[in-house]
């Protein structure tokens, strides 16, 4: 049996709201172009996008459906499209194809886990195009999904834009990264932010994306708990409530939110940066129901038997430099990789700080840095330190794993209060994170800060899985 999802522009697709599905063959088209994103009446900006709305096209599909995406591009430069957190074979993971001009591209692979992921361009420097709206929800679902009241992918993002919606390039005045001047939820901002509707008793679950290329997200919940049950689309053998959630660039968080308000009420999630336009509203609908209960079955442990204990396999020192020459970044490109290029016409301003800024792994930039040769099946325990605390204020750098997932095994020489596993994970500026990992899939696979202006920078290395 085939499905075939079609571009469907009504208010269901906009709220992101997601229905189960149940077949065994799903079929996508999705056209890159130029587009216009009306973020607020009065705020239009110009835009890439996939199916000519940002976010894309969501993906929706269940475990072990064969997923046959068939790509068009139609901008005037090449691209690409990486699946985030998916474990695909080496060959549909993106990074490794270009879609010319004017081409057509096919993806094929079968989804093997359950979660939320996403989709975006990875050509480099992928800043350029991930920064202007090439990104969307990938999301497969487990069988409880269904129990639900409601299932709510929310992407958070942002723009740096003049007050007449056109981009401005480069970084603000003391930013090191692209941050943005206006923050979005599934391409709205402010009062064009569409609210989430419950009744009292409903159990909600929300589907949190950071797709900004380097802001970082603190949301907190009004009259309401948070009960986080998935990390990176992995779940949690200890779910965790909590009133606030942080997500780095590139990472996500799944949590169910009880209804516990009554008709008439209002509550909000809202960011700590309020002025940019980021808040989503609750509103309670007529009547109720009888409290539903959570249909969520925290996995069993699968953590690596004595894995605190073993010594690193690698130890991988985060930094940044002062760029002194042309070697040592990213496709040959100054500093932010291609920040400040002219695009299809667009227009440039070339920030002088950061297009001489580089990002280091041991003190090299890619292409120059060691790759890490691990065999396949093989457990591999990567420490990253992150000492990048001398420049002008100190930066995190969220490390990013393609072709599988890891284990969160220490955060300063410190257990996680939980078993956690994810394929992002922030490393704060002045300490180290330990992950383990496990390659079942052969060939050469990225790892790279998802703060896109370090990646674009350098920051990034290989693992040879063999």
């Amino acid at each position: 049996m085939t499905r075939c999802m079609r571009i469907v522009l009504s208010s269901l697709l906009f709220a992101f709201t997601l229905l189960p599905l149940g077949a065994e063959t799903l079929s996508v088209a999705l056209t890159i172009r130029p587009s216009r994103l009306v973020l607020r009446p009065g705020l239009v900006a110009q835009v890439w996008a996939y199916n000519s709305v940002v976010p894309g096209t969501p993906i929706v599909a269940q475990v072990g459906d064969r997923v046959v995406i068939d790509v068009t591009n139609q901008l005037l430069v090449p691209t690409n499209i990486h699946w985030h957190g998916l474990e695909v074979p080496n060959d549909q993971d993106g990074p490794g194809s270009s879609i010319q001009p004017g081409q057509q591209h096919r993806y094929e692979f079968t989804v093997r886990q359950s979660g939320t992921y996403w989709y975006h361009s990875h050509q480099v420097p992928v800043l350029n195009q991930l920064d202007r709206g090439l990104y969307g929800a990938f999301v497969v679902k487990a069988t409880e999904d269904a129990a639900y009241s409601g299932d709510h992918v929310l992407i958070l993002d942002d723009w740096y834009l003049d007050a007449n919606g056109r981009r401005l390039e480069g970084t603000a005045r003391g930013n090191m990264e692209r941050l943005g001047n206006v923050e979005s939820v599934n391409g709205k901002t402010g009062s064009a932010i569409e609210p989430l509707v419950f009744r009292g008793g409903e159990l909600h679950k929300l589907r949190f994306i950071n797709a900004s290329t380097a802001a970082v997200y603190t949301l907190r919940i009004g009259g309401h708990v948070f009960r986080v049950t998935h990390t990176d689309g992995h779940g949690l053998t200890q779910p965790s409530p909590t009133d606030m959630l942080t997500l780095s660039p590139g990472e996500r968080i799944d949590a169910e939110v009880s209804a516990v308000g009554s008709e008439g009420a209002e509550s909000a999630i809202s960011s700590d940066r309020p002025e940019l336009g980021l808040r989503i509203p609750i509103r309670y609908g007529p009547g109720k129901v009888t409290a539903i209960p959570s249909p969520y079955v925290p996995p069993e442990s699968k953590a690596f038997v004595g894995i605190f204990e073993k010594a690193p396999d690698f130890v991988l020192e985060l930094n940044s430099a002062m760029q002194m020459g042309g070697a040592g970044s990213m496709g040959g490109m100054s500093g932010m990789g291609g920040m400040g290029h002219s695009m299809e016409g667009m227009g440039s301003t070339e920030n002088t700080v950061t297009a001489m800024m580089q990002w280091t792994i041991n003190g090299a930039s890619y292409p120059d840095t060691e790759p890490l040769f691990v065999k396949l099946g093989s457990v591999v325990k990567v420490r990253f330190v992150n000492r990048d605390i001398q420049m002008m204020h100190p930066m995190d750098h969220a490390m990013h794993l393609h072709g599988t997932f890891f284990q969160v095994v220490s955060e300063n020489g410190a257990r996680p209060e939980r078993e956690t596993w994810k394929d992002t994970v922030n490393v704060p500026a002045g300490r180290f994170v330990d992950v383990a990992f496990v390659m079942r899939n052969p060939g050469a696979w990225m790892l790279h800060c998802h703060i896109i202006d370090h990646e674009d920078g350098g920051m990034m290395t290989m693992v040879m899985a063999e």
